[in-house]
């Protein structure tokens, strides 16, 4: 792999032969150690920033990847979060005397504005209340960085 160096063969390969000798390798050795050679070096911490950012590309906006990385970071063991479908309904409407229009309330129930048709949310989170205070943050921050432009959500917490 083009990233992984091995600094001694490197420092060996770019020496000319006449000059590889132990002190001059073992100068050179030093002189290189804080880019390549101990685990505080800067080649170290470049391989480290490069798979998380391959790790963050490894998600997307579907549904399954964003619950898959809600569940890595946030609830690793039980893996509880779920993401689910708002209940597309249609809105029963009250009319005011001054329109004029008939009144029918049937059976009506009370539901959350996200519920119906033209609510404003696209899916739904659901996330249980365990998690809330110690992982809101982190859960609102994935959700805005992995969602689609243009969708909305909403965090529902449950037992």
């Amino acid at each position: 792999m083009w990233y992984k160096v091995d600094w001694d063969r490197l420092i060996l390969l770019l020496l000319p032969t006449f000059l590889r000798k132990p002190v001059l390798f073992g100068f050179l050795k030093a002189l290189v150690s804080p880019i390549g050679v101990t685990n505080e070096s800067v080649h170290y911490r470049w391989e480290r920033f490069r798979d998380d950012n391959l790790n963050k590309l490894s998600y997307n906006g579907q549904r399954c990847y964003l619950r898959k990385v809600l569940n890595d970071r946030c609830d690793a063991n039980l893996r509880r979060i779920t993401i689910g479908n708002t209940a597309q309904l249609d809105q029963d409407y009250l009319y005011t005397t001054a329109e004029n229009l008939d009144v029918y309330l049937g059976t009506m129930y009370l539901e959350n504005d996200f519920n119906y048709v033209s609510g404003l949310v696209d899916f739904l989170v659901n996330v249980p209340k365990v998690l809330k205070d110690s992982n809101e943050n982190k859960i609102i921050a994935l959700l805005e960085f992995y969602k689609l432009a243009g969708k909305s959500y909403k965090i529902v917490y449950y037992e």
